[in-house]
């Protein structure tokens, strides 16, 4: 895996959470934030406002286009504070501030993430030695019909293994009804893709992804204790990689990575994506703005 600079990534790639028509409807739907796109596709800021007055709080979160006065100002928004996070811009234009390293760390979703380029059929052979040898390992296991990856096309069929399943992650009911909402919305279901793996006919783990344009991008998943032996984690991806190629796919994002000084309960989980991402990438660089 190489670090590159943020301008170094692809200009057709696109960042989930305020580019995807999945985030888009689901933060309009489903949240009291108002949200506007800035760009003719997905891309959106996040507005706060403050009883319903002409001030608010913007967030422009891993997005190019500048948040503007006279754009706000279109928008009901006169006064108010602004954070941009861009995604490959370097230059800070005028009137911006930066604000210190540890406060991107600290607030956005990924300060620092991942993917992969699948620009080869043989995608396997870029991941680590080890990632290969347990790629493998789960072909043998399938070939004796031991282990089975299901894509499911019904969606239901991974929501009701997931919320029965025992997660430690403080976001976990955040996240069952986030699957909830989305699963169930005819606008935009078909842009979500699912797994759930089974061994001995028992589901153990599952997946979902987004998928926006020429990007699939990890969302969340599931692991059981039942599950540690077996490599899981490998079957999933192999299953996500693969599909996605044939899909034509052009870039698969792991989303977020252990950066500096965040909680070492991340460190194994990166340290798995380490092993079959091309690139991680780094999002220091918040600016802020008064208006």
């Amino acid at each position: 895996m190489r670090t590159i600079c943020r301008s170094l990534i692809p200009e057709d790639y696109i960042y989930y959470r305020t580019g995807s028509k999945v985030f888009f409807e689901y933060y309009r739907q489903y949240t009291n934030f108002l949200i506007q796109k800035i760009t003719h596709n997905y891309e959106f800021v996040i507005i706060k406002r403050f009883f319903w007055s002409t001030f608010g709080v913007v967030i422009a979160e891993k997005i190019d286009v500048e948040p503007t006065k006279n754009f706000l100002h279109t928008i009901g928004l006169s006064h108010g504070i602004m954070y941009w996070t861009p995604l490959r811009k370097l230059v800070k234009p005028a009137g911006w501030f930066r604000i210190p390293t540890f406060f991107p760390k600290d607030v956005l979703h990924a300060s620092r993430s991942a993917f992969s380029i699948l620009d080869r059929a043989d995608y396997w052979n870029k991941w680590s030695r080890s990632a290969r040898a347990h790629r493998r390992k789960i072909l043998e296991l399938k070939s004796q019909w031991v282990l089975e990856v299901i894509r499911c096309h019904n969606l239901e069929i991974f929501l009701d293994a997931y919320s029965s399943a025992c997660v430690k992650d403080p976001n976990y009911t955040w996240l069952v009804q986030w699957c909830v909402d989305t699963f169930s919305n005819s606008n935009i279901k078909n842009h979500l893709l699912a797994y759930v793996v089974k061994i001995n006919w028992k589901i153990l783990a599952g997946a979902v992804f987004i998928e926006q344009w020429v990007t699939s991008e990890y969302f969340t998943s599931f692991y059981t204790q039942e599950a540690k032996p077996y490599h899981l984690w490998i079957a999933i991806m192999n299953a996500w990689f693969s599909d996605s190629y044939q899909k034509w796919m052009k870039y698969l994002d792991l989303d977020h990575m252990q950066d500096e000084w965040q909680l070492s309960s991340y460190a194994w989980y990166t340290k798995f994506k380490e092993s079959i991402a091309d690139h991680d990438v780094y999002f220091h660089d918040m600016w802020v703005k008064f208006f």
